[in-house]
């Protein structure tokens, strides 16, 4: 695994090998930003269900104003710091908000902190069974911007409604077992 471009390219960075942690293969993570690529510079970024921090830091290294890596598990925040060390980021820097919570708890306290993101990745584990409870959480308590989007892998047999509260699903990209369904505001064009 490795960043793809920008300030970081080529850094290797490293993932945890006996949890169930699935990272983002490259082939996804340089399909999804060269269709998001103009969204990301001076985004906020929310990376959902983190893992090792590999969706995050790319987004930083494509530009991101500022990243927030949310995961609840200890080892995926320790391998976050470590990938995030091995680009000479320092978690203080004020670009990066680290969070141990799992998705809804965190979900709550980025809205009672008034947190807003222009893009949000989100990426459970595929056999979770949190992401329609989530998805109904960004669009409630309202952390994803007007004009942002919504960004969720997960399997591509998996079958998410196309309309949750004020989020429509306009795309769906398919790349092998792993499908990416964008999200938007009902009313807000791309």
């Amino acid at each position: 695994m490795r960043v793809i471009a920008g300030k970081y390219k080529g850094r290797k960075l490293d993932t945890l090998k006996n949890l169930k942690v699935r990272p983002t293969s490259d082939r996804v993570k340089e399909s999804v930003f060269s269709i998001i690529r103009n969204r990301v510079t001076d985004a906020n970024f929310l990376d959902l269900c983190a893992g090792s921090g590999n969706i995050g830091i790319e987004a930083l290294s494509q530009g991101a104003k500022q990243v927030t890596f949310l995961d609840k598990n200890p080892q995926s925040i320790r391998l976050i710091e470590q990938n995030l060390d091995r680009c000479g980021l320092n978690r203080q820097n004020p670009q990066i908000q680290i969070m141990r919570s799992d998705a809804s708890k965190g979900i709550s306290i980025l809205s009672k902190q008034r947190k807003t993101y222009e893009l949000i990745y989100f990426d459970p584990p595929y056999n979770s069974r949190i992401y329609e409870r989530c998805i109904t959480q960004i669009s409630d308590e309202r952390i994803l911007e007007n004009k942002g989007l919504l960004l969720i892998e997960h399997h591509h047999n998996t079958q998410l409604p196309l309309d949750i509260g004020t989020l429509r699903c306009d795309r769906q990209n398919r790349y092998g077992e792993t499908r990416i369904s964008f999200y938007r505001h009902k009313g807000f064009k791309k």
